[in-house]
């Protein structure tokens, strides 16, 4: 076998497109295992179902990895499913194709028996595919491609665990995906340092997408890497997307000194940072090296919701982390999940004056219903308490909601008690036309990122907007 085309399926640009950033890496590991390969980016496509056609057509591949982001939009008031899309387009590449076909991607590795079973499909990798791939497409015999570690088949089950490496091949991003198209919306590119989670939150599936344990890169192939991007695509702001940026102790600190060490001149963010230990020695670093923006994510402001969600760490730390970040330059956007276990309306109170304490330079995204993901605590607390039977498929979005509130008492509580709302951004106002059009104006007018610090204003020009 020689000629694999990856197709990258994900469509949703709310809040913002995300560069497929998992699927270029494994397209560079099969091109780099001697596979001639071709990649098909969905994101941004108007008429998808052509583009597979004349790709397939044109290119007549032998393998075809499918790369799923995301099962649904995992918004409690208004769950989407992202697989009907998928599944049209796996019965066009039927049609059309008899070549092997791999299914991959965050969340195939969540639920791959029920995606394969739904897709109707075969075969599927668990984690990371930049061996399981290329193993399973150059394998001469099919018997031989299911034996790979990490490929699940539908009929046999999941012979071997996946494999986990700490050898990572370079991603090479701007070589598979045309990155003009999402820093035309958003000028920033995504960078993941390490892989894995040590933490146990009770709803997360980091470990078992990316492993149990941290894997760190070298920090000197993470800044070569934002180097060639910034040569090969003029960007000059990046985004770590790592599950936790500061830890394990002492990773932000190596990653941040190299990058300092040799003189990058870029803008950084952060798509997750925890509260826990921060300090402000690592605040100031994070300033030095180019550092204007994060996310945080306490998911909550009240000891309680934070132990019942084995966050690990306190209400105290929270406002610690929350006195630390308010004097310095870095812009944060702070995550909250309301609606867990132990919420009550004593904790989203906590929560609440913690967001009217934030300094106007900061905002605050709210959550209402937790997802329910196979194999987690909250999954395992739902079955307990009757919210999921144990035979239900999770393959289609169901929720965890406290029967201490209700949601309409959950949101008279934030919406009256939030005392400038414009400072709150909630799922349903990340698709609204708005933001769209001032994000795409940010990038016009160069006006300083991120966007969502504009959301005040998006909310405000809406219909019914104003308070």
């Amino acid at each position: 076998m020689q000629r694999v085309l990856m197709i990258s399926t994900n469509s949703e640009t709310a809040p913002q497109p995300a560069v497929p950033l998992g699927a270029a890496w494994v397209a560079e590991a099969m091109r780099l295992s001697g596979l001639e390969v071709q990649f098909l980016d969905l994101c941004f496509s108007k008429k998808p179902l052509a583009a597979v056609d004349r790709v397939i057509r044109s290119f007549r591949p032998e393998g075809i990895a499918l790369s799923i982001r995301n099962l649904d939009n995992c918004d409690f008031l208004a769950p989407k499913s992202y697989l009907p899309a998928v599944k049209e387009l796996v019965e066009l590449v039927r049609c059309l194709s008899d070549a092997r076909t791999l299914v991959g991607g965050a969340g195939v590795s969540l639920m791959p028996l029920q995606v394969l079973e739904y897709l109707g499909l075969d075969h599927a990798v668990v984690g990371e595919g930049e061996r399981a791939a290329p193993a399973f497409f150059r394998a001469a015999r099919l018997a031989d491609a299911c034996q790979v570690p990490g490929v699940v088949s539908r009929r046999g089950g999941m012979p071997k665990p996946p494999h986990l490496s700490s050898q990572f091949v370079p991603p090479r991003t701007h070589g598979w995906v045309d990155t003009r198209r999402y820093l035309g919306l958003e000028p920033v590119l995504p960078v993941q340092g390490k892989r894995g989670c040590a933490n146990r939150c009770l709803y997360c599936t980091y470990h078992k997408v990316e492993g149990e344990g941290w894997r760190i890169r070298e920090p000197a192939d993470v800044v070569d890497e934002v180097l060639s991007a910034m040569r090969q695509t003029g960007a000059r702001e990046f985004e770590f997307v790592d599950s936790v940026f500061n830890e394990p102790p002492g990773y932000l600190e190596l990653l941040l000194e190299e990058i300092l060490r040799k003189g990058v001149r870029a803008r950084f963010s952060v798509s997750s940072l925890s509260p826990k230990g921060l300090t402000v020695e690592q605040v100031r670093l994070m300033e030095r090296a180019g550092m204007t923006s994060l996310v945080i994510t306490p998911e909550s402001a009240a000891d309680a919701t934070l132990s019942a969600l084995g966050k690990g760490f306190t209400e105290a730390e929270v406002h610690r982390a929350a006195e630390l970040l308010s004097g310095s330059s870095i812009r944060a956007l702070w995550c909250f999940l309301v609606g867990g276990p132990s919420e009550s309306e004593e904790s989203v109170a906590k929560t609440v004056s913690f967001v009217n304490r934030l300094p106007r330079k900061e905002s605050a995204y709210i959550t209402t219903g937790i997802r329910i993901y196979p194999g987690t605590g909250l999954h395992r607390l739902a079955l307990e308490e009757g919210v999921v039977e144990a035979d239900q498929s999770l393959l289609h979005p169901a929720f965890y909601f406290t029967r201490e509130l209700t949601l309409q008492k959950t949101m008279e509580m934030l919406q009256r008690g939030v005392s400038d709302t414009c400072r709150c951004i909630f799922p349903a106002e990340t698709r609204g036309a708005n933001l769209s059009m001032l994000r795409r104006l940010g990038v016009l007018l160069r006006l300083p990122t991120p966007f969502w610090r504009y959301a005040g204003y998006a909310k405000k020009i809406s219909p019914g907007g104003r308070r």
